[in-house]
């Protein structure tokens, strides 16, 4: 098991050239590994979250021969496409495949994928964020279940968008930080949105 790496909480940084800012999603952070047509993922606190989101299993077909370690999070949308925690509840303590099955169908998920750990038996933790966000956009197709989450370059325009959206937090990357598993580091920092009470 590979323990995500984590956001430090500060400011929006000042310099953009050198960031690159994704949506806080609201989701659970699964860390997933695809490898041989099997796939296992584990969350942030090493539980394995594979029965409960069997969604997860055609990303084995959708890499074919290809093995990789992906990070992201599992994510719920209402009806209006906004992330909602509420509907995911539903999804995450079960334990029956049967049960699990049904559920998908009625509570369908989406693995929004932010990183690339492990490539065909090669560690790409230290390779640049860049390299490994443009090596993850050629290896996983998006799919409906699945999608890789969208790098935006203009942090000030995010935090607006992240507001008008109702959710809470922009992240904040550096575009040639390393993967530091179990880390928070000052690589990677979660801005939160400023609401001004009326």
């Amino acid at each position: 098991h590979t323990a995500p790496m984590l956001a430090r909480a500060g400011p929006l940084p000042t310099r953009d050239a050198d960031w690159m800012y994704e949506f806080k999603w609201d989701g659970i952070r699964a860390i997933t590994s695809v490898t041989a047509g099997q796939v296992r993922a584990t969350s942030r606190g090493a539980k394995d979250l594979t029965v409960a989101f069997p969604e997860l299993q055609e990303l084995a077909t959708a890499l074919g021969d290809r093995s990789a370690v992906l990070d992201g999070e599992l994510v719920a949308f209402d009806d209006s496409g906004r992330p909602s925690f509420g509907r995911l509840q539903q999804r995450m303590h079960i334990t029956s495949a049967v049960e699990a099955a049904r559920r998908a169908n009625e509570v369908p998920v989406s693995y929004v994928v932010f990183d690339l750990l492990h490539l065909d038996g090669h560690d790409t933790m230290g390779l640049p964020l860049s390299d490994r966000r443009r090596l993850l956009a050629q290896v996983l197709e998006p799919a409906p279940r699945w999608r890789v989450s969208p790098g935006h370059d203009d942090g000030p325009l995010l935090l607006e968008a992240t507001d008008a959206s109702g959710l809470e937090c922009v992240v904040a990357k550096l575009a040639d930080s390393r993967y530091e598993p179990g880390a928070r580091t000052r690589t990677w920092r979660k801005v939160k949105v400023r609401r001004h009470q009326e």
